[in-house]
Parts: C-alpha cells; structure tokens; sequence
C-alpha cells in the first residue's frame, strides 16, 4: 500500500507541473494581448462622423498602429490624412489611471490662427475635437467638440453656444491640484474663432471633475 502511493506521487507532482505551466502560459498570453492588441470603439456609443477613417473609426486605426506596430505618435501623424491630428497617445490626462487618446479634426476652409492667441499659447485650429478614454478593450468618447455642440460621455451639452463656423482655437495646459486630483491633469481650453482667426467667444476651459466622473466646462476656472 505505502509503494503504491509512493509510485503515485511523482505522478501528481507531474501533473501539477503540468498545471503550472500551462496557466502560467494562458496568463502570459492574455497580458500580453491585453498590452498589444488593438481596441476598438465602444458598441455603447455611435462613433462621431467626423472621427471616421476607411469605413471605420480612426481612433482604431490609430490604436492598431500603435499597439500593432509599435508607431509612436509623430509617425501615426504622418500616417493620417492631413484633416487630422493626434494630440494625446495613451496617456492619463485625468488622473482615474484610465488611459486617452486626443484627436482633432481640421479644415482647409479655417482661418489661419491669428498672432495674438497664438501669443497667448493657443497651439491649434480644429473643427472637431475627441477625447477617448480606455476601458478593457473599448474605447469611450468621453468628450466630443463639433459644430454645434460640446458634449460628454451621456450625449449633456457642456455649454449653451451658438454654432462656431469658423472653429475653435486649442491650448491643453497642465493643471495641478492636490486636494481634486493625485496627480496634474490636462485642461483643454478653447475659443471660438470669426472670419478672421481671432477670438469670437469667451475662453471656455473644460475639465475633469472627478466628483461626477465626467467633463465639466466653465469660463470663469480658477476664479474665487
């Protein structure tokens, strides 16, 4: 009897093995998809036309890019067809450790930035704007700027606005602020433009309010 289980033993130790080994591959294996494979837009939300690219969303051209081929940001830009740009890759700008991507939308017909808000930081002219934020494998538009409207995740405008023909100005300025966030986030301010490239609008600033867990907009931040 006691030969028996003797004999057995090297058996189970085997067979343990065996289990180790194998589960120790399946986690190596989904780490490794998780960190590389492409993500794709949220089934939740309809994806902006303006963020459209080859019949597809172009933030999951964009992460198939960079998870797939390793592209850095100043190469996934000369990629994409000139109306857009990538601004944020990968990156926590909010401060929950949930990872965004930025994306503007320009075009042609768009004056040209005019010298004194270029003076005063603002760096873009964009039509449409996109923050995206990473959830699993999905990602969420969590802000999205148009025409008409600047909207959150839930479809709430931000501001009541008149339509801006002419698009925004953009400036995304590192904020610190111990007691709301654990680490500097990124405020996206913006002006609306006239015919001319010079600012039309009061400067809206639109941040993370990690209270509702959803983007807020103001145009008086930082005053008492």
């Amino acid at each position: 009897m006691n030969k028996r289980k003797k004999k057995n033993r090297p058996l189970l130790l085997l067979l343990l093995l065996f289990i180790v080994i194998v589960g120790g591959a399946w986690l190596a294996y989904h780490f490794y998809s998780e960190r590389t494979g492409p993500l794709t837009h949220t089934g939740e939300i309809t994806p902006d036309d303006a963020f459209n690219y080859e019949g597809q969303p172009v933030i999951q051209t964009v992460s198939r890019w960079y998870r797939n081929e390793n592209l850095d940001q100043e190469a996934i830009n000369s990629r994409l067809p000139d109306h857009f740009r990538l601004l944020i890759l990968d990156r926590d700008i909010n401060a929950n450790s949930a990872p965004n991507f930025v994306l503007i939308a320009t075009d042609p017909v768009l004056p040209e930035l005019d010298r004194s808000l270029s003076d005063f930081g603002f760096t873009h002219v964009f039509r449409n704007l996109v923050v995206y934020e990473t959830r699993d494998r999905s990602l969420y538009p969590i802000l999205t700027i148009g025409r008409e409207s600047i909207q959150d995740e839930y479809g709430t405008g931000l501001i009541h606005q008149i339509p801006a023909e002419n698009g925004y100005a953009l400036v995304m300025e590192e904020y610190e602020h111990d007691a709301l966030y654990e680490k500097p986030v990124q405020l996206i301010e913006i002006v609306m433009l006239d015919e001319n490239g010079m600012g039309a609008s009061d400067d809206i600033v639109i941040y993370w309010d990690p209270s509702e867990a959803a983007y807020k907009a103001t145009n008086t931040f930082g005053a008492p």
